[in-house]
């Protein structure tokens, strides 16, 4: 039996499921990840994860985009478009 398949806390389970979920999303774009850079994405994940998951659960796809949008410049009102 494997440490993940081990009965405990489900603390094994849930790290060696996260892990595969990562390096699986990685293989997609043929990129792998050690334990180093696996582990800043988990830690990245506990930090920004719950926001972001918020954040894309208010389903913004009535709004419409900003035409000619520039990431360096502050968004234009309506009538600046």
């Amino acid at each position: 039996m494997s440490d993940a398949a081990e009965a405990g806390d489900g603390h094994r389970t849930e790290t060696a499921s996260s892990r595969a979920y990562i390096e699986s999303g990685l293989a997609l774009f043929g990129l792998g990840a050690g334990p180093d850079e696996i582990a800043i994405i988990e830690a990245v994940d506990a930090i920004y994860g719950a926001s972001l998951n918020a954040l894309m659960a208010e389903a913004f796809d009535g709004n419409p985009h900003e035409p000619g949008a520039h990431m360096s410049k502050p968004p234009r009102t309506a009538e600046e478009r």
